[in-house]
């Protein structure tokens, strides 16, 4: 999975750019490609642009911002090879990358050509000139384009389709480098549509995958069997005052695993804070659990943008001892919880306000 496509997860997640005119890719900035002359001055270029935007965020509409303007400079460099260098085997790559732009830059306006996209890809595919690994690279883009139509709630694209596609997959390309990467994506994707077939994958890949995505499998798990109980969770947070989720049952708590240097977990701020504010008096908590290393900077950020629930801190980053016994491997993480406890969700970003009304109506 490329980086820009990583980051789109996250930008999908904060909204949508609005609707550009007539169906077209829009440039969100002007694209002088002029300089550079040669096959590989260009193809350098696209490499640059892969890594994603340099600046750090701080809203939502920022990383939005960067985030089209990145894959409008990487269409327009992969359109440009394709075109300038028929003759070049990479124009290969640059096909492929222009079609995983074309499809991001119209899912981040919340148009979703799926039907577009899998005809170029299942064109590629199908392109025997086309080098092995391109053709495995649209292949495993067929699957995760089958993936976010069915978790757009496409009728026709079952979470069992999904895996269908991905069982066949894995018997044309098993030697596919990111492989168990993907089972693991998609095993995390449907943990709320189908947790059967999401424990099975998850078994699958701690028995016999390879290298960390073993370890992600076995804490997911752990995490999985830890959840079929009411959470628990105490502590001494940041501020001094002692916090124990048991002491909240009858209310619907938020448990938000963050930071203040993860740019989507900033973006997604505006949206806890005005839930809490509209819904505390009806029974809404929130719990941080943040991830930094610099409790100054972690007290002052959430003090500046009206993040007055507990933190817990313990300056570890990463291995953040509550964030690592649930096996959190990636923010922002947000649990939704119930008033008897239970963890019902723990993909709560995106409609928080009315998963929690909900919860609170039970």
């Amino acid at each position: 999975m490329r980086i820009l496509s990583i980051c789109l997860v996250a930008v999908l997640a904060l909204g949508v750019f609005p609707i550009g005119s007539q169906g077209q890719v829009p440039a969100y900035a002007a694209q002088d490609l002029s300089q550079f002359s040669t096959p590989d001055a260009l193809w350098l270029h696209i490499q640059e642009v892969k890594k994603g935007p340099k600046m750090r965020a701080a809203t939502a509409e920022e990383y939005r911002a960067a985030m089209g303007n990145a894959f409008s400079q990487l269409y327009a460099a992969a359109t440009a090879f394709v075109t300038r260098y028929p003759e070049d085997l990479r124009k290969w790559d640059a096909r492929l990358l222009q079609i995983e732009a074309q499809q991001s830059l119209l899912q981040m306006q919340g148009r979703f050509d799926t039907a577009g996209g899998a005809q170029q890809l299942n064109e590629l595919a199908g392109e025997m000139a086309a080098p092995g690994s391109v053709r495995a690279e649209a292949r495993n883009q067929l699957v995760t384009l089958a993936l976010q139509e069915h978790l757009r709630g496409n009728r026709n694209v079952s979470a069992d389709v999904v895996v269908a596609m991905l069982e066949q997959f894995s018997k044309d390309y098993p030697t596919y480098p990111s492989l168990d990467a993907l089972k693991y994506r998609i095993a995390e994707a449907l943990s709320q549509s189908d947790p059967a077939a999401t424990s099975a994958l998850l078994k699958e890949l701690a028995n016999s995958g390879q290298g960390q995505v073993v370890d992600l499998a076995r804490n997911e798990l752990a995490t999985m069997e830890k959840l079929k109980s009411p959470l628990e969770l105490h502590f001494t947070a940041a501020d001094g005052s002692q916090v124990d989720i048991a002491n909240l049952r009858g209310k619907v708590v938020l448990v938000d695993f963050w930071a203040t240097w993860c740019g989507p977990c900033r973006a997604e701020i505006p949206e806890v804070v005005d839930t809490y504010k509209k819904l505390h008096d009806k029974g809404f908590e929130v719990i941080g659990i943040s991830l930094d290393q610099d409790r100054d900077k972690m007290v002052n950020f959430a003090a500046q943008n009206g993040m007055t629930w507990p933190q817990y801190f313990d300056g570890r980053g990463w291995n953040n001892s509550i964030s690592s016994s649930f096996g959190i491997h990636s923010i922002p993480t947000m649990w939704l919880v119930n008033k008897s406890g239970y963890v019902v969700t723990a993909k709560g970003r995106g409609n928080l306000a009315s998963n929690v009304e909900k919860l609170l109506a039970e």
